[in-house]
């Protein structure tokens, strides 16, 4: 009987178009390495919180989420990169593939090496303690804004392996090196809480280091054997294949701008208005409430290079199909959002005692910001992997404008306090989750005109 079973999922497998099959065998592989990288990051809260004082712990998140920004701030490289490279690999073009790969490599190495000149000048001359709202010893505070910006510059050279992979529909592999860097964090974080005294200098060698080593090593075995065809080399840089790359680069540039006002501001905001402890429980909420993100993101984002790989070869057909599948697999995640709102505060108790007190309203703010970037991910999916947008464009500038304004009127005027830092990011993502539906609709009918072609 189990034979026959077995018998009848290989044959169903074998009926499956492979690119859904491809896709499939990434999104599993990619959830056992993503809940893996959940599972340290839940543990890594208690311990580095343990570690720090909840105002420290506050400053730190708030560093970290300054240098999250440098990883958007790439003039698109990497994604105009991912675009080109799945086209020159679905036209098998290995030639053109490891031009693209060496000179986007050598294109943001001249920028991030650029940056950490610009930094090490300026970084003595900006009152660090006055733009974190922060109480730690200044020259400390200094040398750990140091650190980490210089090692996420150096990082996000080496994170074009990421890209590569991700071009080539092999997402798992960057999941996989996602919860290695977090594995090699949180064993570090422990050796160090273990140790040594509250030392926010020791957390972030080990919390910038780590990404260091683990994608060093990856990107040498993975282009010495399994991407070898793609290695990067001196000889096969080409600036003049720069266009190519920059002429989708800089649209995704000014997107993932608007995507850092509304996703990594919070953090900054919060800390500004009111204080390092505000901005602990507004991350261990975040983190919460992300996991479903995460998990989502992890399932769609795979669809990207296979979305361009079916424009290329006009497979309208599997298109269609998977769009809608796509939208049912949102309909899940909002019922296990609305589940994760009504458990909130009993798995916080559990998760990090009654050290932190979180609100109600933030839970629910937060639930409906998970829901409404899910809604966004489809169709900027479907919209990034053409090519098309300019309409994204538009509405990111109205993002902008929206975003920051909105988020003091509904925290301090309105008194909604993060709460309404929060709501400020959902109602801006509104611009999105109404055209960009329309706009992918049409692209996949081939039915896009005008500013929905664009």
């Amino acid at each position: 009987m189990i034979l026959t079973a077995l018998g009848q999922l290989q044959k169903r497998i074998a009926t499956i178009h492979p690119r859904t099959r491809n896709l499939h065998i990434n999104s599993v592989l990619g959830l056992i390495s993503k809940a893996g990288s959940m599972l340290v990051s839940l543990l890594l809260v208690p311990i580095t919180i343990s570690y720090l004082t909840q105002t420290t712990y506050g400053t730190w998140v708030t560093i970290s989420s300054m240098s999250s920004l440098l990883a958007f701030v790439d003039l698109g490289i990497g994604n105009g990169l991912r675009n080109k490279l799945a086209e020159a690999a679905s036209n098998q073009n290995p030639k053109l593939a490891q031009l693209l790969v060496s000179t986007a490599y050598a294109l943001f190495g001249l920028l991030q090496g650029a940056f950490i000149l610009l930094f090490l000048i300026l970084a003595n001359y900006i009152p660090w303690s006055r733009v974190l709202n922060s109480s730690m010893d200044p020259h400390q505070l200094r040398l750990v804004v140091l650190i980490v910006a210089i090692a996420m510059a150096v990082k996000l050279v080496l994170d074009m392996l990421s890209y590569v992979l991700l071009a080539l529909q092999e997402s798992s592999r960057v999941n996989l090196i996602n919860f290695l860097i977090n594995l090699l964090v949180l064993i570090g974080t422990y050796g160090v809480s273990r140790f040594t005294n509250s030392n926010v200098v020791y957390l972030a060698l080990v919390a910038a280091g780590s990404p260091l080593v683990v994608l060093g090593i990856s990107s040498w075995v993975l282009y010495q054997k399994r991407l070898i065809a793609y290695r990067p080399t001196f000889t096969q840089i080409r600036f003049k294949q720069a266009r190519q790359i920059l002429s989708l680069g800089y649209t995704f540039f000014l997107i993932q701008l608007a995507f850092i006002v509304v996703f990594y501001t919070d953090n900054l905001l919060i800390n500004q208005f009111f204080g390092s402890a505000a901005v602990a429980s507004y991350n261990i909420a975040f983190r919460y409430f992300t996991i479903t993100n995460t998990l989502f993101g992890l399932v769609i984002v795979p669809y990207w290079s296979a979305f361009t790989e079916a424009f290329v070869k006009q497979d309208v057909a599997w298109m269609q199909r998977t769009h809608q599948m796509m939208y049912r697999l949102w309909a899940g995640l909002v019922g296990v959002v609305i589940l994760m709102v009504l458990v909130a505060q009993p798995v916080y108790s559990v998760w990090v005692g009654q050290r932190i007190h979180i609100p109600s309203s933030l839970n629910l703010s937060l639930g409906l910001f998970v829901v409404i970037t899910g809604w966004n991910l489809i169709s900027s999916t479907v919209t990034n992997s053409a090519g098309k947008m300019r309409l994204q464009i538009w509405y990111a500038l109205a993002c902008i404008l929206t975003n920051i304004p909105l988020a003091f009127l509904l925290s301090k005027t309105l008194g909604l306090g993060s709460s309404g830092v929060v709501l400020a990011s959902v109602v801006s993502l509104g611009y999105g989750a109404v055209l960009g539906p329309i706009q992918a609709h049409k692209l996949i009918k081939g039915t896009a005109s005008g500013i929905w072609n664009r």
